[in-house]
């Protein structure tokens, strides 16, 4: 009697947490394994192990350890998809927050789980094998859908996200920009050049950023500096700028870099005036004054030029705007109406189009949406405005434009790990990062 009543309480929670998983992911149809579990804990009209089928011994083996492969895969994709998972930061876009070699963990849940759009896909690569190859197949596709999470994101949050404009990409240029190689280039050059490959929402490359501006904000960044709805924006302690450093003559030392945590791949230096361009934190900048090999150090700040800056969103010559001087811009929200006219049209123009699938088209000068005269438009989504904190070291919002809110992958929010890039374990490990969180 004790022995059948821990098999129905065995069941009873084993059930419990599978339906209220079930009913969170809203596949209703997998309930069914209820059933399953019914009979693993009390019933055993099956036999699970098909021992009884009088199998040979190395297919009941080769059925056996293919189980428990499969459930170990399983187990790791739903951990991955629906609780937590890790990235590694490849680049210094975020330092001193987030340095290159870091390794975080990325709550899913924060935000909601977002189910896999593309789920035929080779385990482990997420858009690409070895060879250059898809490791995923398109043949597939389901609608976006994101569960509930336990909090919505917030001004200075770090998310992580798919690339907006990582939808096409060059083969040969896996690092670059395809709109950018674009404008520098021209379309039809890139197009019979080069190879070029395409990727849906959930299979673009993964970019971390500190959100700026919410839905419904209005940004301006004016001399660098950040206001958000009028109110200016503190800057973030260990925050890094872009500086101009002249010398006496030499180069500045390594061991001096490195008691600044400068990687010496950063920096960039002429010989014949002695310049170097530095990123660094406003607290080192003072330390660095008192060498007396130094001669000056001044903060850059990108000017508004004559011209329009290509690399700056929106990409239009009716915008002059630079990393350092952007704006005023609002950020859509879901329902928002927003006047068109040709005018502002580069603001909104890949919103439209791209991220919420409509026939965007210019007839005679007039706007058409799917066929049917705009003047107006309204946003079906919410988009959220990123920057890095490497301030002049990142390509963010500034550049590209909005990530909107499909794309949104997670919150980072501790560091598991840490190791200088190009560096062992032993010389390279950073133990005091490993298992800070992340603010």
């Amino acid at each position: 009697m004790e022995r059948l009543t821990w098999k129905y309480l065995g069941f009873g929670l084993s059930a419990l947490l599978w339906s209220l998983l079930v009913i969170w992911i809203e596949l209703w149809y997998l309930l069914v394994f209820d059933l399953v579990l019914f009979d693993l804990f009390v019933t055993g009209k099956v036999d699970w192990t098909l021992r009884k089928y009088g199998l040979p011994r190395h297919l009941q083996s080769f059925i056996e350890w293919l189980a428990i492969v499969l459930l170990a895969l399983g187990c790791s994709f739903t951990l991955k998809v629906l609780f937590v998972e890790t990235y590694k930061i490849p680049t210094p876009s975020m330092e001193e927050t987030l340095l290159a070699g870091d390794f975080i963990f990325v709550s899913k849940l924060s935000y909601g789980p977002r189910l896999p759009e593309t789920p035929l896909a080779i385990p482990f690569y997420h858009n690409k094998l070895p060879s250059g190859k898809k490791s995923y197949s398109e043949k597939l596709k389901m609608p976006h859908k994101r569960l509930k999470g336990f909090s919505s994101i917030e001004r200075d949050d770090i998310i992580v996200f798919n690339f907006p404009e990582g939808d096409t990409m060059v083969v040969q240029y896996p690092g670059q920009n395809y709109y950018s190689l674009v404008r520098q280039y021209g379309r039809e050059y890139i197009l019979s050049e080069f190879d070029i490959i395409t990727h849906p929402v959930d299979k673009r490359e993964n970019y971390i950023k500190r959100c700026i501006a919410l839905p419904g904000d209005t940004l301006q960044i004016t001399g660098g500096e950040i206001r958000v709805n009028g109110k200016t924006r503190p800057v973030l302690p260990h925050q890094k700028f872009k500086y101009y450093v002249t010398t006496t003559g030499n180069p500045l030392p390594d061991p001096l870099l490195d008691s600044l945590k400068i990687l010496k791949t950063s920096v960039t230096y002429n010989p014949v005036n002695s310049l170097h361009v530095l990123y660094l934190a406003e607290e080192n900048v003072e330390t660095l004054k008192s060498f007396p090999q130094v001669r000056s150090i001044k903060q850059y700040s990108e000017p508004t030029l004559s011209f329009q800056n290509q690399e700056i969103f929106p990409h239009s010559n009716n915008y002059r705007w630079t990393g350092d001087n952007f704006g005023p811009l609002k950020v859509p929200a879901k329902g928002d109406t927003i006047p068109l006219d040709m005018l502002n049209l580069p603001l909104y123009q890949r919103l439209i189009a791209t991220y919420e699938h409509n026939n965007l088209q210019l007839v005679e000068g007039d706007i058409h949406i799917n066929g049917v005269p705009a003047e107006s438009y309204v946003v079906k989504m919410n988009y959220y405005f990123v920057m890095g904190d490497n301030r002049h070291n990142s390509a963010d919002s500034r550049y590209w434009g909005f990530v909107p809110e499909d794309h949104l992958l997670g919150k980072a929010v501790t560091v598991w790990f840490s190791i200088e890039p190009e560096k062992r374990i032993i010389g390279g490990l950073r133990k005091e990062r490993i298992f800070s969180s992340i603010k």
